[in-house]
């Protein structure tokens, strides 16, 4: 009798294999991590982290393996490799409550994020001979204007690497952002300059300081040696523009600002110095546009936003200028001069008891910052307004010079 031969599909064959070893697995993970959950009961930490570990290799999508390893980890205090495994849990199984439980308890153990702060200075703590660990705090000191402790960290630093022309740079920062420009900050700069002739930065910042002290004749040395070594620092130019400014050659600053825009477009100084140049010819739209570029590359440029609700100020716009005077404040509380321009609009207008109040809290911020109470004259002028409009003329804001 003949009998029908069926074909044997090999894909079929295959499929089964396949399965039998899925099977296999998950029978393999299971196991291991059954052993790992024994092992941490016996407090076996170690070799129960192997078995949840085997147990993951034999099936990546067994959430109760992660979960055992998030366990294993905690008992080994490991507790940012256990919330890595206890998300993992979760992710395979969104309803795995005892991971959503474990997951919770563990940040409460770790607390809040280490800081910046608590890194840099542990880093010191730990490591008081290391001197990028010194610079590092140093640095961020600066940041925050703590300019003694930034110095003290730098000074650290430079005991243990007196070569180093960077921390000589860093230090002559710190000293220019105090004023003492021919006493620490110009030798410190030179110091770095002397170890590495080539620092760009090093030159343009002696050159900054040495414009601060009127020596404008060593700055142009200085920034002609920044050029040369870089071509393209555009900084050089906004100074460049600055200085013309101070000598009235509005076209010439005009041209060094467009300069430094045409190496860096997002260059904020040169937008908002362009701004004064304009607003002292009476451009007023071209003013305006310059500071509202600053604007938009730092909105917390409070001098930009000063200089627009000056310029409303002068074309006699006052309801526009009070509001920009509004924003100058909510960028800086304290910046003095907004009170004292807003004060002068609310005379003009013959509000008094607001002008009254600018021109005290004006008061009060002068004589906090120099001890010197500066309101007498201005309150004087409430009584005639036409005196405040012949004495109080706004006048923009530069970071290096005033003008009126």
């Amino acid at each position: 009798m003949l009998r029908r031969i069926h074909k044997i599909n090999s894909t079929n064959i295959l499929m089964v294999l396949v399965m039998f070893m899925i099977m296999l697995g998950c029978g393999k993970a299971k196991e291991h991590v059954g052993n790992g959950e024994i092992l941490l009961e016996q407090g076996k930490f170690v070799d129960a982290t192997l078995e949840f570990e085997k147990a993951i290799e034999n099936d990546p999508n067994l959430a109760e393996a992660y979960f055992g390893l998030g366990n294993a980890y905690v008992k080994r205090q490991m507790l940012e490799e256990a919330v890595t495994h206890y998300r993992k849990a979760i992710d395979i199984n969104p309803e795995y409550s005892k991971a959503y439980q474990n997951l919770s308890d563990t940040f409460i153990k770790i607390g809040p994020p280490e800081t910046i702060y608590e890194r840099r200075a542990r880093a010191v703590e730990e490591n008081p001979e290391s001197t990028d660990a010194h610079i590092d705090l140093g640095v961020l000191y600066h940041r925050w204007d703590n300019t003694q402790d930034a110095i003290r960290h730098y000074e650290e630093a430079l005991k243990l690497d007196p070569d180093n022309p960077f921390i000589y740079y860093n230090l002559a920062v710190a000293y220019q952002d105090m004023a003492l420009f021919k006493e620490k900050a110009i030798p410190f700069y030179m110091k770095s300059i002397e170890l590495n002739p080539d620092y760009d930065n090093a030159h343009y910042n002696l050159a900054v300081s040495h414009l601060k002290t009127d020596n404008l004749e060593e700055a142009m040395k200085e920034y002609k040696k920044t050029l040369k070594i870089n071509p393209n620092y555009a900084g050089v130019y906004v100074d460049y523009g600055m200085i013309k400014i101070r000598e009235k050659k509005f076209e010439e600053a005009v041209a060094f600002y467009d300069k430094a825009l045409e190496i860096d477009p997002d260059n904020l100084e040169a937008h908002y110095q362009k701004g004064i140049v304009y607003a002292f010819q009476e451009k007023f739209d071209e003013a305006l546009a310059e500071n509202r570029k600053a604007l938009e590359i730092n909105p917390e440029h409070a001098n930009s936003q000063f200089n627009i609700a000056v310029i409303y100020h002068k074309k006699g716009e006052y309801d526009r200028a009070i509001q920009e005077y509004n924003m100058v404040l909510e960028i800086d509380r304290i910046y003095q001069d907004a009170y004292y321009n807003r004060g002068q609009i609310y005379a003009v207008k013959e509000d008094l008891p607001r002008a009254y109040q600018d021109y005290i809290t004006y008061d009060k911020i002068v004589k906090a910052k120099t001890g010197i109470q500066p309101a007498a004259l201005a309150l004087r002028g409430l009584d005639e307004k036409n005196k405040v409009k012949g004495i109080m003329i706004p006048s923009f804001k530069d970071w290096l010079l005033e003008y009126e």
